[in-house]
């Protein structure tokens, strides 16, 4: 737990978020939105996100590489 509460606007790539967690060492950051907690995101959802990514992106290389793009 850190003694000052550390959050993420909304609109901040998922990229600074995970970078905010790994530089603080904390598995979970409120998100806010004009001063108001819109909800809380933890490092298992930054990394199911970027796993799914992942995933899409190797598919479409896939598709690409088969003539199929």
């Amino acid at each position: 737990m850190t003694a000052e509460v550390l959050t993420c606007e909304v609109s901040e790539p998922l990229s600074k978020v995970y970078g905010l967690m790994d530089a603080n060492h904390i598995r979970h950051v409120p998100i806010v939105e004009d001063g108001q907690i819109k909800g809380i995101i933890n490092t298992l959802d930054v990394v199911g996100h970027r796993l799914r990514e992942i995933a899409s992106e190797a598919e479409a290389l896939k598709d690409y590489v088969a003539g199929r793009a």
